[in-house]
C-alpha cells in the first residue's frame, strides 16, 4: 500500500525502517522522504503505534 505519494514511499518500506529501530517521524523523513511533506504523518504515526504495540515501548509522536 503506497504510504506517502509525493514521495511514492509503500508501506513495506516504511514497516523495514521502523523495525531498524527507527521511532522518530523525522527520521523517517530523512531515511525514506516519507512525512517530509505532511501529508502521510497521520498514518506513518499509525505504523509506529502499531509496531509499538508489538513490542518497543519507546515511540515518540513529534516530527522535528
Amino acid at each position: 500500500m503506497l504510504i506517502c505519494h509525493c514521495r511514492a514511499v509503500n508501506d513495506q518500506t516504511v514497516r523495514t525502517i521502523i523495525l531498524t529501530g527507527v521511532r522518530e517521524p523525522a527520521e523517517l523523513a530523512r531515511r525514506c522522504g516519507a512525512g517530509s511533506c505532511g501529508g502521510c504523518l497521520p498514518t506513518l504515526l499509525e505504523l509506529l503505534e502499531d509496531l509499538d504495540a508489538a513490542g518497543d515501548s519507546d515511540v515518540r509522536t513529534s516530527v522535528a
